[in-house]
């Protein structure tokens, strides 16, 4: 059976984050919540996380200040960053793989979810394949 993925899902906002929670969870993922950027770091660091999906606008601390962080010590974890704004300046998205407005419909998500879920799994498995004949050839 494979390993359910862990998604950590952060907005200080709990009717939105309850409700990517219940969707993500139904969809067969496991869910680590976090209503603020300094505990979604410390859950980042201390948990086996395979994909963030992280709001833009939150009080001590803005998304793409949490993303930029996540990046430097995990590059390879996808982060989507969320916004009730329809758009982000480009200044902003840089540590990010995806900006998905929160107005997108829950089903566009997932989608969006899933597809960076199996790419970051498919990545993860050719590095295992090629840091394992790097290995077997020194």
């Amino acid at each position: 059976m494979p390993k359910r993925p862990l998604i950590l899902c952060v907005d200080d906002e709990w009717n939105g984050l309850e409700g990517r929670q219940m969707l993500l969870e139904g969809s067969g993922c496991k869910v680590l919540a976090s209503a603020s950027g300094v505990e979604a770091l410390r859950l980042f660091a201390s948990h086996p996380i395979d994909l963030v999906l992280l709001d833009y606008h939150m009080p001590e601390m803005r998304g793409d200040v949490v993303a930029e962080c996540m990046k430097a010590s995990q590059p390879e974890i996808p982060i989507v960053l969320l916004s009730a704004d329809d758009e982000l300046p480009e200044s902003v998205l840089g540590s990010v793989d995806v900006f998905v407005s929160k107005s997108e419909s829950p089903a566009n998500l997932l989608q969006t979810v899933e597809h960076l879920l199996d790419l970051h799994l498919l990545f993860t498995a050719l590095d295992d394949l090629i840091g394992g004949r790097q290995k077997h050839t020194a």
